[in-house]
């Protein structure tokens, strides 16, 4: 049975774009089952315009306005009944012709995950791709860049930054998104939503660029910092709120959130973490004495077996001064490095295996095999598993008979070097 996917877009007087978002979803490599766009209360000529795709399939719904997070949760509600996936995507942004077959893919590789998001670019008012060093774009790319350097995990890289950007790079379970509504935020309901997901596991995220965020005058985000930093501490105080028992009770989910939270304190989003402590010292300010010893000796966990930072504090030599930028951080950095390289190999390793399957499944290949022409292709060079992924879309990329079976229209042969090259 085909999994269902619905792409579902609240519009709010954005008559400039939403016809190139309709556009970027009709035009799919794997075409959405549902199209559901609800124009909330739009001022301008966006109704106007989304009547003229209603002949395409596209459904449209007009109300009041209600706002974004209660319009999602609304779409989310219409498409979740027929539909196993959820695409979001707004008014002003676009997707790129294979973004659902990818993040379809995603999601069958990683049934185990509920959100899928993918890496993205910037463009402008006109549609353009902006440059990286954009004043604008700067800081999309500098939150992407922030997990590809340091090899974050998911919750540590959240905490930096909300490297997904936006409610449009969220392809998500249609269960998972009736279970965790998005909540009345204005600028930040993607991003509790991301950390909830995060906390829980249930959020992965792949490096294809398969989004078109765009960055203009009007966009919500677009704002002082106050109002910005102010969400941000509410956002983050009920966060704790949400997830109090559940981190009480799962040692994993607090290694999650501990990541979030240390990481936090370097983020590059409006998150102050030190006024975050100020209002959490104004909460306990109301507790009394009894109270606080109650909290503490209620707690439970691997955590009291070991002493806290134990590596630092039997880390002094006798010649280096202790400090956690300089022994610890070296020895960290070592072991990490360590298992950095052996996470590395396994995701090359597992890649690998999956080009190997798309190879065999190739009638093309299987044709060569037979006739002995491509043996190449399916031979095993290389040293390490990225030397022998290099060495296989190398092939794919350069090798004649994929190239002649492409010529000669073989869908097969053009399917493989769509995939691996």
């Amino acid at each position: 049975m085909s999994e269902k996917i619905a792409v579902i877009i609240p519009c709010y007087n954005h008559a400039l774009y939403i016809g190139d978002a309709l556009e970027s979803v009709l035009s799919q490599t794997r075409k959405p089952d549902r199209i559901i766009v609800i124009d909330d209360g739009s001022k301008d000529r966006s109704f106007e315009i989304l009547q003229t795709f209603v002949s395409r399939g596209v459904e449209v719904i007009a109300q009041e306005n209600q706002g974004a997070h209660n319009t999602i949760n609304r779409l989310v509600k219409i498409a979740a009944e027929d539909c196993d996936f959820i695409s979001i995507l707004n008014s002003d942004d676009r997707y790129l012709p294979e973004r659902l077959q990818k993040c379809l893919e995603l999601a069958r590789e990683q049934p185990g995950k509920s959100v899928y998001a993918t890496s993205l670019r910037v463009i402008d008012d006109n549609g353009n791709i902006m440059p990286e060093d954009a004043p604008r774009a700067r800081w999309f790319y500098g939150a992407l860049s922030l997990g590809q350097v340091d090899g974050s995990g998911i919750p540590e890289w959240l905490g930096q930054a909300n490297f997904v950007a936006t409610t449009s790079n969220v392809f998500a379970r249609s269960a998972y998104l009736l279970a965790n509504p998005f909540q009345p935020y204005r600028f930040n309901h993607d991003y509790f939503f991301l950390s909830t997901a995060a906390f829980a596991n249930k959020l992965v995220a792949r490096t294809d660029v398969l989004l078109e965020y765009r960055v203009h005058g009007s966009n919500t985000i677009a704002t002082k910092p106050e109002p910005l930093i102010r969400e941000m501490l509410r956002m983050h105080l009920d966060l704790y709120h949400k997830h109090a028992t559940e981190l009480s009770q799962s040692a994993e989910m607090r290694k999650r959130f501990y990541a979030f939270t240390r990481s936090s304190w370097d983020n590059i989003s409006s998150f102050h973490a030190g006024l975050l402590q100020v209002a959490l010292a104004q909460l306990v300010s109301n507790t009394s004495e009894e109270e606080r010893e109650k909290l503490a000796a209620s707690l439970t966990g691997a955590e009291f077996d070991e002493f806290p930072n134990k590596m630092l504090a039997s880390a002094f030599d006798g010649t280096t001064k202790l400090s956690t930028g300089g022994t610890l951080s070296k020895r960290l950095e070592t072991l990490r490095g360590v298992f950095e390289q052996s996470k590395m190999d396994r995701e090359a390793l597992d890649k690998l295996s999956r080009y190997r399957q798309v190879m065999l499944r190739s009638k093309w290949i299987r044709l060569g095999l037979v006739l002995g022409l491509v043996h190449p292709l399916v031979s095993n060079r290389g040293k390490t598993p990225h030397e022998k992924i290099h060495w296989v879309r190398d092939m794919c990329a350069s090798h004649w008979w994929l190239k002649l079976g492409e010529k000669l229209g073989s869908k097969s042969a053009c399917e493989l070097r769509r995939n691996l090259v």
